[in-house]
């Protein structure tokens, strides 16, 4: 390269250089230019937001809020009425639980061979009962024409192994004797005393069962029958008392069918029984009636049937009956409680028929309730014949005592005094 050359080609590169120099300037200066123009230059004036957009954008939201609590509401008012479903299905389980267990209740208290006995069929078997164990003192010791007596201690001992004749106006031989010889009076003293016997050692004593059986069940409803001694239970003693009662109802249904004594065996059983009790009281009766032994031991074997037939039916209910006497009182006569028998007088001398009251129901409910069926039956004696009484005391009123011990009474006839064991 020549000189002009080199001198040409650095001349280029100068003018190159000063050119990117001014270009550089300029480009500055013209944004400088821009943007002092941009701030100087003021803003457009923009339209002002629109109310009706903003009030629709409101109501928009406030519909929506509103269609938010709505499907609330109806979310609540269907859990609501779930709600009130439930508690309808609960209260219907409950009830239906309810009638449920009275049904059991009412499946476990009646006896595997229950016999239902209401209270019309119990009034007719024990009113019978009443009026034949009457006819046959008629029948056997009216008669004023009796032989002379040789053995009338032996009687008159024998007679007061049995309450409540031992509390009656049987002092003395002397006394019994007197009672003894005198027609009227003598067929009120046989009707006792054959009450007496029954009530001690006949009515509830399982008799029925024989021999080995009723003595077994005899010691065992001892055992149990605890809570149920009591002829006026405490509130809290009567579902004791109940389930006591229930219990003896379903073993006499298993001793009835186990050991067949509703068939003839059984029946024919009882009947042997009956004689051998009967011939062992004659004995010491026959000396004050006219009769023939065999006829006297006829007539006491059928009330000894009689009986153990009724008690056999009484024992296969699961409601209490019991054969009441009153005998802690002063021995005031009271029409409310008492059936005359015999000449008028305000003295009772004797319990001629016990009372019959019975406690709940044959299957085992309403057993908070105590109905007397029959009043007991008396013989009385002016008070002057007697003297006055003001000396035989008892624990309380007589009344006092009906009021305190039935408090459920519902019958037209209100309970008697103290009754002997269930």
């Amino acid at each position: 390269m020549t000189a002009s050359d080199q001198n040409t080609t650095m001349r280029g590169q100068t003018e190159a250089l000063q050119y990117q120099d001014l270009a550089g300037h300029n480009a500055t200066t013209l944004r400088d230019e821009f943007a002092k123009r941009d701030v100087e230059r003021p803003l457009p004036d923009l339209p002002p937001p629109d109310p009706q957009d903003s009030l629709e954008s409101f109501e928009a939201q406030l519909i929506g809020i509103g269609d938010s609590l709505n499907a609330e509401k109806q979310a609540h008012n269907q859990t609501k009425i779930e709600l009130d479903e439930t508690k309808l299905e609960l209260e219907q389980m409950r009830t239906r639980w309810k009638e449920t267990a009275r049904e059991f209740n009412r499946f476990q208290a009646e006896n595997q061979s229950s016999v239902p006995l209401d209270d019309g069929v119990l009034l007719q078997k024990v009113s019978q009962l009443r009026f034949n164990i009457r006819n046959f003192a008629l029948q056997h010791f009216e008669s004023s024409e009796i032989p002379s007596i040789k053995d009338s201690r032996a009687c008159w001992n024998f007679i007061l192994r049995f309450p409540p004749v031992n509390t009656g106006p049987f002092g003395d031989p002397g006394e019994f004797e007197f009672w003894m010889r005198t027609p009227s009076r003598r067929i009120l003293a046989i009707r006792t005393f054959l009450w007496a016997f029954l009530t001690t050692d006949i009515l509830g004593e399982f008799r029925w069962a024989g021999k080995e059986v009723s003595g077994a069940f005899y010691h065992i409803h001892r055992a149990l029958g605890s809570p149920s001694s009591d002829p006026y239970p405490k509130p809290d003693d009567v579902p004791a008392q109940r389930k006591y009662h229930i219990w003896r109802a379903n073993t006499t249904g298993l001793l009835v069918n186990s050991m067949e004594l509703d068939q003839q065996r059984g029946r024919e059983s009882r009947e042997v029984f009956a004689m051998e009790k009967a011939k062992e009281i004659v004995k010491y009766i026959a000396p004050y009636s006219i009769s023939k032994d065999k006829q006297l031991i006829s007539g006491i074997a059928n009330i000894i049937f009689e009986a153990l037939e009724l008690d056999l039916l009484i024992c296969q209910q699961a409601a209490r009956i019991d054969w009441m006497y009153d005998i802690n009182e002063a021995r005031r006569f009271d029409s409310k409680y008492m059936d005359l028998e015999g000449e008028a007088g305000d003295y009772v001398c004797l319990f001629v028929a016990p009372a019959l009251v019975k406690r709940g129901k044959s299957n085992g409910e309403d057993f908070d309730r105590t109905n007397c069926l029959l009043k007991m039956q008396v013989s009385c004696l002016p008070m002057e014949v007697v003297g006055e009484a003001g000396d035989h005391r008892g624990s309380s009123s007589f009344a006092s005592r009906m009021a305190k011990g039935f408090r459920y009474v519902t019958g037209s006839q209100t309970g008697v005094g103290q009754a002997r064991g269930p």
